[in-house]
């Protein structure tokens, strides 16, 4: 199930459901009885009609069923992003061009930091503003310092700009093969992906992808992705980055004069931070203390 229809499902069905039954039951209830259930909601007035006591209940209960959500739909947002966030490290071998450095803890923090206002306003309910003016001043402007925090960390983001045609994800969707069928065409897909990373180094592409890779040793996405992660145990992002520090230890023996930033270039990295962070996670020292 994707994002959006568990979103559909968690948000806009129960939404719909208990607001139909909120306005059946206020079209058919008096004018009497919808004043002494808006005086009790504004004012705190008891409830003696039957009809005003199932509205308030009603509303009640939505506003509980509010607070539900919130604490679901943070789930799944979360969710959805660290599971993007994976799959593009099967997908590009250079991530830095695709997303900021603090992209996933923007977005989280910012779904989190939303709830904030969404359950200030569940349970301060319908009371007027004149009553509580602070408490409305506060959350407009944390509502306002979100959506401009948002709006800059959106205008940073560099897309992706992937074109993936119907017609491959159709091809990937129909694959079926028997097992045998299967096992000998991830092994002939495995023999040619090394024979093409061996011989024709694409790894020196700062924007190499798993498409890229995939179009050249006339396989797909998915068979691709499969080999890397399932038989050789990583992602796309960390297979390619494999051979680049590779090449970059290489052109750190042999070349001691020449800079950092040229040995990242010479290696397919996209950057020298990235050049050194993926180094040293790996080989767990600096390249400048590797050289040395």
């Amino acid at each position: 199930m994707n994002f959006i229809k568990a979103k559909f499902i968690v948000h806009f069905i129960p939404a719909i459901v208990i607001g139909l039954v909120m306005l059946i039951i206020s079209y058919t209830a008096s004018w009497n009885e919808y004043y002494e259930y808006m005086q009790n909601n504004l004012n705190g007035t008891p409830l003696k009609n039957t009809t005003s006591k199932i509205l308030s209940y009603l509303y009640k209960g939505s506003r509980a069923f509010h607070l539900i959500q919130i604490v679901i739909y943070n789930f799944l947002a979360i969710r959805f992003i660290l599971k993007a966030r994976k799959q593009m490290n099967n997908l590009f071998s250079n991530l830095d061009k695709y997303q900021l450095k603090y992209f996933y803890i923007a977005n989280i923090s910012f779904i989190i930091c939303m709830s904030v206002p969404g359950v200030f306003v569940t349970i301060l309910g319908r009371k007027p503003i004149n009553t509580d003016i602070i408490s409305y001043l506060v959350l407009c402007s944390l509502f306002t310092l979100l959506y401009i925090i948002l709006a800059i960390v959106g205008l940073k983001q560099i897309p992706a700009k992937i074109n993936i045609s119907s017609k491959e994800d159709k091809t990937e969707n129909k694959i079926s093969l028997s097992n045998i069928e299967a096992d000998f065409d991830l092994n002939e897909i495995h023999q040619n992906l090394m024979n093409y990373f061996d011989k024709k180094k694409p790894w020196l592409q700062p924007d190499l992808n798993i498409w890229d890779v995939s179009k050249n040793i006339g396989s797909n996405r998915t068979y691709v992705s499969k080999v890397i992660n399932e038989e050789i145990g990583c992602n796309f992002n960390q297979f390619v980055n494999g051979y680049r520090i590779e090449e970059a230890k290489k052109l750190l023996t042999k070349t001691p004069l020449i800079p950092i930033s040229e040995i990242s270039e010479l290696s397919g990295f996209g950057s020298v931070n990235s050049f050194i962070r993926i180094f040293k996670a790996s080989e767990l020292c600096t390249p400048n203390q590797y050289r040395m």
